[in-house]
């Protein structure tokens, strides 16, 4: 189900992961509407993590070839911070090309340190979402074990 779009990008939930999906589209990335996207993005994801608490989010930036630093400095700064405050725990990665989402992702991984948000890359689509089903899982399972130890 597609939750928002515009020329940067595409953001849809999939409920049979749970997961927000948030598609970086072909060409240059207005930086007004790449930031609207990824604002909208944390809202969506904390609206629906009420009721989906295992919820996760998978990022498609193939399509990503050039951003600016600022940009790059504005994600690491605001957007990925507030996603771990929100309560992310899992993030997928379809693989990077580009020399521009190498580098995004390598950021992303340095900010992630001391969070407790685990990112994987992947190269397709599928493998993706099965490994955030079967975190999703995993998740639920350890809960239930604690949950019946109390």
């Amino acid at each position: 189900m597609i939750l928002f779009e515009n020329v940067s990008a595409i953001l849809s939930f999939d409920s049979s992961v749970p997961c927000l999906e948030l598609i970086i589209k072909q060409g240059f990335k207005n930086s007004k509407e790449f930031k609207k996207a990824h604002k909208i993005c944390v809202e969506k994801f904390i609206e629906l993590k009420l009721e989906f608490p295992n919820l996760c989010i998978f990022f498609d930036a193939r399509d990503l070839v050039k951003i600016k630093k600022r940009e790059v400095e504005w994600l690491t700064a605001k957007f990925f911070p507030r996603l771990d405050e929100a309560g992310l725990s899992k993030k997928a990665f379809l693989y990077l090309d580009s020399q521009s989402g190498k580098t995004i992702l390598e950021i992303y991984k340095e900010s992630l340190s001391g969070t407790g948000i685990t990112l994987h890359e992947f190269n397709s689509y599928a493998s993706a979402k099965a490994w955030l089903k079967i975190r999703k899982q995993e998740e639920a399972n350890l809960l239930e074990r604690h949950t019946a130890n109390e």
